[in-house]
């Protein structure tokens, strides 16, 4: 057995090619899974991290629930209720700060002011201080800010910040202290300024709180003290969740993103095994002889297989160690990438020791899968076959569709052992399904290669007729060998092919959302209410220029005790503008139903959860045990974009008088035709006078498009990894072609053949391969796109193609697969005629 073993290290020596590419690929596999790995660690970090800043060392949170905050009594109910030890109230608003005296007109970014009350604050969470000292009490006259706002406004201990209040009256405060980083609010960019909360809801002439955090006493539980609290709570709405809850949302919201990363880390690997499969196969034909005679001289069948398993352990150790190394600068770049599109704030955490040596192991367990069938194939070569040059290629053919449904049991076991156990069965199911819709590319490939092949030889047939028929003929040869790989590389560009169509679809629901329901060229936002009756979207559309403006307010309401957008508009703007896409219902009827009030337009989405249709009652609760009654008047195709989803349409007059909306958050702005260029700067800078925010509807679709190019492009960086192994698995697969034919080179060099032809013929075999590969990839990634966006939810199919994706999977699966040729191109056109004559 040692002196097999020593052979086993010198023939992987003797080809320091092959082995290396066999090490990259399996090592670029192994960098994909612990990246993804990585990246799981860091946004479990980031969640416990954000869950500790939002909820600190409470139990429960009670939070409002509609546009009002909780009242003074509630608040009390709260603190007397049995098995409440600790109540911490908090009131959050945004306003603006007061422009420098150098630039009045400019209007900063907005800032998050949070009130607090120090004492039960103090027992809750820890702010951690860089500078400086806490608030003192609930009324004094000071703030807090945060270490980023404090830097982006030149604010500095002991100086002031003043802010706009109460009907934008200024507010002047000195800081005592400087928060660290960017503070405990989420969301906010580290624009935070912290108050005492009476001093807060004095400033801002509100006398309610936003939420309270509750710590439970001894003797009591979650469970028994949120009991108490729901007895004691009968005059409002309120919303009421634990740590878990919070974090189980955070978690939920990532698992799409956690569970994709998953899945093309298992692609990767997959398309590994197919590298490492063909190096070993190379191996065990191209020494049966030696082989053989090793078993007539006495080797066992144990030490011939240990010769293959010994080769696929060194491999799969050097590519682990590679892979570690690789999978660090992945995941940094990953990190990178996160940190700018990332919800939550997001911390670099490498995995656990526990998870590293998991991703060796399934590196190693990939590896040996791969080996599993050559090595077999090594132990049954009989003595007679030392006379024979090649094994018999049926056997091969029958041996790897065998190894091939192995390896695919193997990679899906691991994908099973790390996934992301919070992604869900649903997530779970989607991925699922698309690793078994590529994998039934890979067996589909071997039925399709020599139709295909025949077509992607037309575009070199006209000038190089010589050259393709040599190419395909020796594509045809061992159909098994080029199978596998035409399916290495179909399965890569699928993932390029179906995250493209993934993000395309995105991109269009995006655009539909904002060519369908904004009745508008410019939206104006506000980070207050602003009532119908202000002057202010009277002074808007008296500008020159402005046709229509239109308030929206998006608010929560319940039904059956879940959690529903909802969202106020002005129906006859939707219906002069033409906004709305009707699949059921009388749209004219509707929309101006939704002004009259007593009615709803509920989008397709909703209406299919629900179960509700055109005629049907909507049932919402509006605090104090109270409900009210609304006739589904229609169902759109799409609405406007909630917290959760979808937002129900309803009427101001409802919105007002029912759900006590106290304003727009939202103005929508039609300009007049032809007048956009003119009237567009008036509105703007009337806009930022009334400390408005406008965004051209142009820029919030820009704005849109570069978010999910940013987390796509991520996956897409991910799938080129897979397409980069395959190509690897073309340089092998090449290469071992031109040792096959090497006599079958000399003599064809030998008849007049000169080396650019050689040259040639190996370059439009790789072309043939690309197109393939190129062509079923397409195919494959566009079922497999499809079934990742209907799968997820995220609305009706769009049928329109992602030419972009398409045009890159062409160009990438063609041209990688031709510069993958580069070198047994040269070693072809090299051999020397007679010693590639005399070859055996």
């Amino acid at each position: 057995m040692g002196g097999l073993s020593s052979l086993a290290f010198r023939s992987l020596a003797a080809r320091r090619g092959r082995t290396a590419l066999s090490v990259v690929g399996i090592a670029l596999g192994i960098a994909v899974l612990y990246a993804s790995l990585a990246t799981d660690a860091g946004i479990a970090a980031s969640i416990d991290r954000t869950v500790r800043d939002l909820v600190g060392r409470a139990d429960l949170r009670v939070e409002a629930f509609g546009p009002t905050g909780l009242s003074a009594e509630s608040l009390a109910a709260i603190e007397d209720a049995p098995g409440v030890a600790l109540a911490a109230p908090a009131l959050q608003k945004r306003t603006y700060l007061e422009p420098g005296v150098d630039n009045p007109a400019a209007l900063a970014p907005p800032v998050t002011v949070l009130g607090i009350d120090p004492g039960p604050e103090a027992s809750v969470r820890d702010l951690i201080l860089s500078s400086g000292m806490p608030l003192s009490g609930p009324d004094a006259f000071q703030a807090l800010v945060t270490q980023t706002l404090a830097a982006a406004n030149g604010t500095t201990l002991g100086g002031s910040i003043t802010f706009q209040g109460a009907d934008g009256a200024p507010v002047e405060l000195t800081v005592v202290g400087i928060v660290a980083g960017e503070g405990p609010i989420v969301g906010s960019a580290g624009r935070t300024v912290i108050l005492p909360i009476r001093t807060m809801q004095g400033l801002f002439d509100d006398r309610t709180v936003s939420r309270v955090d509750i710590v439970v006493g001894q003797g009591a539980t979650p469970a028994e003290a949120a009991t108490a609290i729901g007895v004691a709570l009968t005059s409002q709405p309120y919303v009421l969740s634990s740590p878990g809850d919070v974090a189980t949302s955070l978690r939920s919201s990532t698992a799409d993103f956690r569970s994709t990363t998953a899945l093309i880390a298992a692609v990767a690997l997959f398309v590994g095994a197919f590298l490492i499969f063909n190096t070993l196969s190379m191996t065990v034909s191209e020494r049966v002889r030696e082989l053989g005679l090793l078993r007539a001289a006495g080797a066992t069948r144990r030490q011939l297989i240990g010769f293959v398993v010994v080769q696929a352990v060194v491999l799969g150790i050097l590519g682990a160690l590679l892979g570690l190394v690789a999978g660090l600068v992945f995941a940094e770049l990953m990190a990178a990438d996160l940190r700018t599109i990332a919800s939550i704030p997001f911390e670099r955490v490498d995995p656990s020791p526990g998870s590293i040596a998991a991703v060796v192991a399934i590196g190693l367990g990939v590896t040996i899968a791969a080996a599993i069938e050559p090595a077999r194939r090594a132990g049954s070569i009989p003595p007679v076959e030392a006379l024979r040059d090649r094994l018999d290629p049926a056997t091969a053919r029958r041996a790897r569709l065998g190894w091939l449904v192995g390896v695919f049991i193997v990679v899906g076991i691991a994908g099973l052992l790390v996934w992301p156990r919070d992604g869900g069965v649903p997530g779970l199911a989607r991925s699922g399904l698309v690793y078994l819709v590529l994998f039934g590319a890979v067996l589909a490939a071997p039925f399709v290669v020599g139709a295909l092949g025949r077509l992607a030889g037309l575009p070199f047939r006209g000038v190089l007729r010589v050259e393709e028929r040599l190419a395909r003929a020796s594509i045809v040869r061992d159909r098994s060998r080029t199978t596998l790989t035409v399916g290495a590389l179909a399965i890569g560009l699928a993932m390029v092919v179906a995250v493209g169509g993934v993000a395309h679809q995105s991109r269009l629901a995006a655009s539909a959302w904002l060519a369908e329901v904004i009745p508008g060229d410019e939206l104006v936002t506000s980070i207050r209410p602003i009532a119908l009756d202000e002057e202010v979207i009277g002074d808007l559309a008296a500008i020159d220029g402005v046709a229509r403006v239109s308030p929206f307010a998006v608010f929560e309401v319940a039904r059956d005790g879940v959690r529903m957008d909802a969202a106020a508009v002005v129906g006859s703007d939707l219906l002069a503008d033409g906004r709305l896409q009707f699949v059921d219902g009388d749209r004219t009827a509707a929309l101006k139903g939704l002004d009259a009030s007593g009615v709803a337009v509920l989008p397709r989405s909703v209406a299919e959860r629900t179960g509700l249709t055109v005629g049907s009652t909507l049932t919402l609760a509006v605090g104090e045990g109270q409900v009210v009654d609304l006739r589904v008047a229609g169902i759109a195709e799409r609405t406007l974009p909630g917290g959760v989803g979808e937002a129900v349409l309803v009427g101001w007059p409802d919105a007002t008088a029912v759900f006590g909306v106290e304003g727009a958050d939202v103005l929508a702005v039609r300009f007049a035709p032809g007048q956009i260029a003119a009237a567009r700067p008036r509105l703007e800078a009337a806009a930022r006078e009334a400390a408005l925010e406008p965004n051209p509807l142009e820029t919030v679709a820009g704005a849109v498009d570069t978010a999910l190019g940013q987390v796509f492009g991520l996956f897409d960086a991910l799938a080129l990894v897979a397409v980069v192994v395959a190509a690897l698995g073309i340089v092998n697969t090449l290469t071992v072609s031109v040792l096959e034919r090497v006599r079958e080179l000399g003599v064809l060099r030998a008849a007049g053949m000169t080396r650019g032809q050689v040259r040639r013929t190996v370059v439009v075999e790789a072309g043939i391969l690309g197109i393939v590969g190129s062509v079923l990839g397409i195919v494959t990634g566009l079922v497999a796109g499809a079934i990742l966006v209907l799968m997820a939810g995220g609305g009706p199919l769009i049928l329109e193609l992602p030419w972009t994706s398409i045009g890159v999977a062409i160009v990438v699966g063609i041209g990688i697969s031709m510069a993958a040729a580069w070198y047994p191109a040269r070693l072809a056109s090299s051999l020397a005629i007679v010693a590639a004559v005399q070859h055996e």
